[in-house]
C-alpha cells in the first residue's frame, strides 16, 4: 500500500468513528505518522479533498464487497439481500468498521460541509441505488420494477443498518427478512 492509500485508509477509520468534524488534521497526521507537508503533497486541497477521496474509495470497497460476497453465484435475489442483511448484522454485533456506515455518516454530515462533498455523496447514493436496481434487473425484473424494488430494499436495509448501529443491537437487521420477502417476491 502506498502512502496516499495509507492516509485514506486511516482517515476512513477515523471519520467512521467520529465524522468529518470530529477528526482534526493534527490527529490524522499523528495517526498516519506523516508531516503536514506530506499530507498536502497528496491532498493539495486539504481535508475536503481527503474526504472526497475517502468517500470514493469507500464506495468502491463496498461495491466490490456487495458484488463478490452477497451476489456472486447467487441465483435468488431474496437470498442475496438476506445474505447482505446477515453480513451487516454480524458487523454490527462485532462493532466492525464497514464502508457503508462511513458513507452514511459522512453523507448526512455533507449537507453541512462543502457543496462538492455533498455532490460526491449524492453521486455515490445514486450509484448505490442503481447498483441494487442492476442486481434486480440481472435477476430478471423489468427496468421499472428493478428501480422500485431497489429503492424499497435500499431504504429497508439502510434504515435497519443505521438503527442497529445506533442501538448497538443487530435485531433490526435480523428482523427485516419477512419485509424483504414481501418486497422482492414477484
Amino acid at each position: 500500500m502506498n502512502k496516499k492509500e495509507m492516509i485514506i485508509q486511516h482517515a476512513a477509520y477515523l471519520f467512521s468513528e467520529r465524522g468529518y468534524y470530529g477528526v482534526g488534521l493534527t490527529e490524522l497526521l499523528k495517526v498516519c505518522e506523516i508531516p503536514k507537508g506530506s499530507f498536502y503533497y497528496y491532498f493539495p486541497d486539504g481535508k475536503i479533498q481527503l474526504i472526497k477521496e475517502v468517500l470514493d474509495a469507500s464506495y468502491i470497497q463496498m461495491k466490490t464487497g456487495i458484488e463478490n460476497s452477497h451476489f456472486k453465484n447467487e441465483t435468488n435475489p431474496l437470498k442475496a439481500f438476506e445474505n447482505m442483511a446477515d453480513f451487516l448484522a454480524a458487523n454490527v454485533e462485532k462493532r466492525s468498521y464497514f464502508s457503508s456506515l462511513l458513507l452514511t455518516m459522512i453523507s448526512i454530515e455533507s449537507v453541512y460541509l462543502d457543496e462538492d462533498v455533498n455532490q460526491t455523496c449524492k453521486h455515490i447514493y445514486d450509484e448505490w441505488q442503481a447498483l441494487y436496481a442492476q442486481k434486480f434487473f440481472d435477476f430478471g425484473y423489468s427496468k421499472e420494477e428493478s428501480y422500485e424494488k431497489a429503492q424499497a430494499v435500499f431504504a429497508l436495509i439502510h434504515g435497519s443498518m443505521i438503527s442497529s448501529w445506533i442501538k448497538k443491537d443487530s435485531s433490526d437487521l435480523k428482523m427485516i427478512k419477512k419485509s424483504l420477502a414481501r418486497i422482492i417476491e414477484k
